[in-house]
């Protein structure tokens, strides 16, 4: 019955013939697929993030109370490095888990929740990511140019203050 209908459709007219022909099941033909392409092509869809500088104290300290400072529920006039997070700030534990995932994001890493449930003030997280990546206070890269080191000393004064 199908088929007479099918073919009742193809004698009818050129315009219905297009739409008919398209309609045919696609063909699957069976590829060979080369692992060690495939396999290229997936360790390249990772995303890396690859830098010449390396992380200082003054850096990660900066961009983690950026990230605080950014989060909407945050007064960020009452953001001290010692503010805890939940007495003096109001966050509960969903926005912890919030402003961690913003952290992962930020530094490229990734923050196991049992770790992340020890941060209670800015200055934790600061020295969590400081041991994570082995950054000493102390210690300039040599890696890290002069206008950087000026750059970043500047934004740590500014954090203080």
């Amino acid at each position: 019955m199908l088929s007479s209908t099918v073919r009742l459709l193809m004698r009818s007219g050129s315009l219905l013939r297009p739409l008919i022909i398209t309609a045919r099941p696609l063909s699957i033909k069976p590829t060979l697929i080369n692992l060690t392409e495939k396999r290229k092509t997936l360790i390249n869809e990772i995303p890396r993030r690859w830098s010449h500088v390396h992380y200082t104290y003054p850096m990660i300290e900066s961009r983690v109370m950026l990230l605080l400072r950014l989060f909407d529920k945050i007064d960020s006039n009452s953001l001290k490095l010692d503010s805890r997070f939940v007495q003096d700030l109001g966050l509960d534990s969903l926005d912890i888990v919030e402003i961690t995932a913003a952290l992962e994001d930020e530094f490229w890493t990734e923050i196991p929740d049992c770790d992340s449930d020890h941060f209670a003030t800015p200055r934790h997280v600061i020295q969590y990511l400081c041991d994570k990546y082995d950054v000493y206070e102390h210690i300039e890269p040599i890696s890290a140019g002069k206008e950087y080191l000026e750059e970043a000393k500047a934004a740590a004064d500014r954090a203080h203050h």
